[in-house]
């Protein structure tokens, strides 16, 4: 039998960096669903210019999108440890109060 060990620390650090991934990115983001093709003078690139600012745009979103879930799998992972551990040592109490 093998021993479970999870870091909540770092856990938690993973947690943060993740949820700071959408706040970090969402400028760029909204900078680039802004950004007219127009500007560029080539009508060719102009729509090209268009095109990438839209995919970009898009893009973005997702990363905030799966952070988003990302981070909240995380929060029921660490939950889910700590109840485990919460009704372990309880059980153990109980055990330890019965062989005595």
């Amino acid at each position: 039998m093998s021993d479970i060990y999870i870091d909540f620390e770092v856990l938690a650090r993973v947690r943060s960096n993740i949820d700071h991934i959408a706040e970090v990115m969402e400028r760029p983001g909204r900078e680039m669903d802004e950004v007219d093709g127009e500007s560029m003078g080539v009508s060719a690139l102009a729509s090209r210019m268009n095109d990438f600012g839209d995919e970009w745009s898009y893009g973005i979103k997702q990363i905030s999108k799966y952070s988003g879930a990302a981070v909240k799998m995380l929060d029921k992972m660490k939950k889910a440890f700590e109840d485990i551990d919460d009704t372990l040592a309880k059980e153990l109490r109980k055990a330890q109060g019965q062989c005595t």
